[in-house]
């Protein structure tokens, strides 16, 4: 077993306030520089897709709340797919809550809110919802 007999307070105070100031230093040191500029800022090679597959629109506003899975979202902005697959103003707005978001797809982005974007399942349906007996799922 582990001995705690060769732990003093005096020890413990000390280490605790070493791990204290690291942590400081590496929260503001460690940090990596923001960049300078994404990979959506540049010229993106634009895929060759029929003219009938082409996106109704080139302009949205997407949303995302900051969790695990919004990760496939982010990504393709910062890598650019959007661009390449002809969508060439997306925008990526990041969401307090759900019920932020909620209301901002109300909105819709003709009103300063959001058209869409990365959420768990059930939300789009009950967001459709206007009254509480109606949000009942299908089978």
């Amino acid at each position: 077993m582990f001995d705690l007999s060769q732990f003093s307070r005096r020890r413990f105070l000390t280490t605790a306030a070493a791990s204290r100031v690291s942590a400081v230093l590496l929260k503001a040191y460690g940090n990596p520089p923001e960049p300078s500029g994404t990979a959506a800022t540049e010229k993106v090679e634009v895929a060759d897709i029929n003219p009938e597959m082409m996106p109704e629109t080139t302009k949205v506003v997407l949303s995302y709340i900051p969790i695990v899975e919004a990760a496939p979202l982010v990504i393709a902005k910062e890598r650019a797919f959007f661009a390449k697959y002809g969508m060439t103003n997306v925008e990526i707005s990041k969401q307090a809550n759900w019920a932020s978001a909620r209301d901002n797809v109300t909105i819709g982005s003709q009103g300063k809110g959001i058209d869409g974007g990365k959420w768990q399942m059930p939300m789009p349906h009950l967001i459709s919802c206007t009254w509480k007996f109606e949000c009942q799922f299908l089978d």
